[in-house]
């Protein structure tokens, strides 16, 4: 299993944590444009992905604004609902074939109360989560678009090749023209 490969390359699962991942997790594979989460639902599923590519977008004056790519071993979620179990504004959407591992997170979390390997890699994880967030906010602030462009191609190079460069520019906020003129400027 990946997922469990994934987590071993930062702590050493003890056998609850084993146990969880074999018997309370599916792995699903999802067609391209399949949403894996729909907005105004609560889904409280945290995914991981094995192979594929997906984005987190919501809608805003009738276009979908993309917040995020999620490529090969990242884990992803719609974190409003998790946390503050009001219905999502985000839907998430493979833009591949996708395969995924998901579980609920309320069961996760019943992991993380008897375990305490798996709650301190979840504490990682969030703490992780959280520098993303920040760092992502703090581009959107105060970086260029050239800049922001630079820093996606260093970062995440395979999702210039992989999604659709409207995506790409909605996700740097910029528009598509702006993107198109940086590109060739590279």
């Amino acid at each position: 299993m990946k997922l469990l490969d994934q987590i071993s390359k930062y702590i050493k699962p003890d056998a609850v944590t084993e146990d969880f991942f074999r018997n309370e997790t599916q792995t699903r594979i999802f067609a391209k444009g399949e949403l894996l989460s729909h907005q105004n639902t609560h889904n409280r599923n945290v995914y991981y992905m094995e192979n594929g590519l997906a984005r987190t977008y919501y809608f805003e004056k009738g276009k979908d604004i993309t917040t995020n790519f999620y490529s090969e071993g990242k884990s992803f979620g719609s974190i409003d609902t998790i946390f503050n179990n009001v219905p999502s504004i985000y839907n998430i959407e493979t833009l591949e074939e996708s395969t995924v591992t998901f579980c609920d997170y309320k069961k996760l979390e019943e992991l993380c109360s008897v375990s305490l390997t798996s709650a301190n890699f979840s504490r990682f994880l969030l703490g992780n989560l959280m520098a993303q967030m920040s760092k992502r906010i703090s581009s959107l602030q105060h970086m260029t678009a050239k800049e922001k462009y630079a820093q996606l191609l260093e970062e995440n190079p395979n999702i210039i090749l992989r999604a659709p460069l409207g995506m790409i520019a909605s996700y740097l906020g910029i528009s598509q023209e702006t993107l198109s003129r940086i590109r060739s400027e590279i």
